[in-house]
């Protein structure tokens, strides 16, 4: 099937698109690089690069991952054998930038189809995503066959805003809290952050956080931007990373990125990889605009630890390519901790305490471990003080 690679109204390359495999066969015709993905546009300077193979990397992992929680469940229920299956099934299309595939004779518009601005089934989507019981079925025409990582997760509208739900994957079940965690403690301090919320459905504990980007944005992951440019022997990741968006003209940039790491300092986020972080750019002017929210926070709060194992003292996370760098050096990034204004915190413990006495039915934690986790809470807060 000859497919134009779209960005919103832009064709960005002519391809031919495998039904059967399931991917990219051919590059026809190239147009405009620069409106490509990123990561696309570099590989096209890369000599050592097979751009067809990167390109086909690229769309399949805009998809739903094979690890993902419970991912048999899900593709029984959506009648699909592999998750592949569903990338051409709504014109690739996503809620996370504005790329799409459309056939080389259609007329089809982007305004038409696009699902920032048009409505979609989900009931049925987020049910099976959920792992529920529903007797509706999920209807494929959805952003939700290019939703990325390993939580459940679904696409979900209320009152015309696209919402995310995401489900939890820790026994700890502690996720949507320790995301609701890291939105107060944003809100208090006056960083930029995704704003999260508590659910129940069908009895599963959710979160839910409003789509922070519009049908002219999309967002570049961190890992994208870091690789667009050569990185200096004697130039740190993180400052590599920092001076990009500078040259870049994004404004705040470093502010931005040491509150993003001073926040995950205090709740221990362990999954700060590099495509939960970026750059929102519009996909019109190509301009870099501003840095993504503080989002994607879950893995925290040592909710894959046993409660005998919860320590707050100290511990390891993602920080550019050190996957495992103490948490303990975080702050040696940070050019003036005294601009933050810790007194904002108090009390933010017992309020933690109360959410998660509230929601102990559905996670069903020890009050022994509510207590280690909000004597932690207390610690890291301490340790900024």
């Amino acid at each position: 099937m000859r497919c134009y690679l779209m960005n919103k109204n832009t064709k960005i390359a002519l391809i031919e698109y495998n039904t059967i495999l399931d991917g990219i066969d051919k590059i026809y015709e190239i147009y405009d690089i620069k409106y490509a993905p990123l990561s696309i546009e570099n590989a096209s300077k890369d000599k050592s690069k097979n751009l067809l193979k990167e390109l086909n990397n690229w769309f399949k992992g805009r998809g739903i991952p094979s690890w993902r929680k419970d991912i048999e469940n899900l593709l029984e229920r959506l009648e699909v054998s592999s998750t592949d299956e569903l990338l051409n099934k709504a014109f690739a299309l996503s809620l996370s930038d504005q790329y799409w595939i459309k056939e080389e004779e259609s007329g089809i518009e982007w305004k038409n189809i696009n699902f920032f601005e048009n409505d979609f089934k989900y009931k049925g989507y987020l049910s099976a995503s959920l792992s529920t019981d529903s007797k509706e079925r999920p209807d494929l025409h959805s952003p939700n066959n290019t939703t990325d990582g390993m939580l459940q997760k679904a696409w979900i509208i209320e009152n015309g805003d696209r919402i995310l739900v995401k489900g939890t994957y820790e026994a700890s079940r502690q996720e949507p809290i320790n995301e609701w965690l890291a939105s107060n403690i944003c809100n208090r301090l006056g960083f930029k952050y995704c704003s999260y919320e508590i659910d129940v459905i069908d009895g599963k504990l959710v979160s839910k956080c409003k789509n922070f980007i519009s049908s002219d944005e999309e967002i570049i992951t961190a890992h994208d931007i870091f690789n667009s440019h050569s990185k200096s022997n004697n130039v740190s990741d993180y400052e590599h990373y920092v001076q990009i968006l500078e040259k870049q003209n994004v404004p705040e940039a470093r502010k931005n990125v040491e509150d993003m790491f001073i926040v995950d300092f205090l709740v221990m986020n362990i999954d700060r990889h590099l495509k939960n972080f970026g750059v929102i750019r519009n996909v019109n002017t190509l301009k870099f605009e501003r840095t993504t929210p503080i989002f994607d926070t879950g893995e925290s709060m040592n909710c894959n630890k046993l409660t005998q194992e919860i320590n707050f003292h100290d511990g390891t996370g993602k920080f550019f390519s050190n996957t495992n760098k103490r948490f303990s050096q975080y702050l040696e990034i940070v050019k003036d901790l005294k601009r933050i204004d810790m007194k904002k915190l108090q009390g933010i413990s017992q309020e933690y305490r109360e959410v998660l006495l509230k929601y102990q039915p559905y996670t069903e934690i020890s009050e022994e471990r509510i207590e280690k986790l909000v004597k932690g809470l207390n610690q890291r807060i301490e340790f900024l003080i």
